[in-house]
């Protein structure tokens, strides 16, 4: 069975299923997309107590497919988004650098710190990371330009 036969298969298997419980879900709107790529839609879903549309799970199959056919020639985001990449351009290193820096916004907005320093030391402490204080407040501070936080 070719990939496109297995995709309608299973859009067609799912559909019936989302049909019975997506009045759970109004005001969601199927059509209008959550994310960029299914990986950030599916996970955005999932968080937010809603069960992703068939289309999503039928496009996370077919990565899935894609990265087992591979055996080993392709990373998942590779097989899953169709980009190759370094690690530092990788959707995972991507998605921790940027939950790192926004945890550390939502740290200094919540305490009471005398200096972003005295934060970042605060907030190193238990990460346990080899990361000095200085590279760590260069990075956010890139983080936080690019953002514009």
């Amino acid at each position: 069975m070719n990939i496109g036969a297995i995709k309608k298969r299973a859009q067609s298997l799912l559909e019936p299923i989302w049909v019975k419980i997506e009045p759970d879900f109004k005001p969601f709107h199927r059509d209008l997309p959550v994310a960029h790529n299914p990986i950030s839609a599916f996970t955005y879903l999932v968080e937010m107590g809603k069960y992703p549309p068939p289309e999503i799970m039928v496009d996370l199959m077919e990565g899935f497919m894609d990265y087992f056919e591979s055996n080993g020639d392709k990373s998942l985001d590779e097989a899953l988004l169709g980009i190759k990449h370094t690690k530092y351009e990788s959707l995972s290193y991507k998605q921790d650098y940027s939950l790192r820096y926004k945890d550390f916004y939502w740290f200094v907005f919540i305490n009471e710190f005398d200096s972003l320093d005295d934060a970042a030391e605060e907030f190193l402490k238990p990460i346990d990371e080899k990361t000095d204080q200085d590279t760590f407040l260069r990075n956010y501070r890139r983080w936080k330009k690019k953002t514009k936080r």
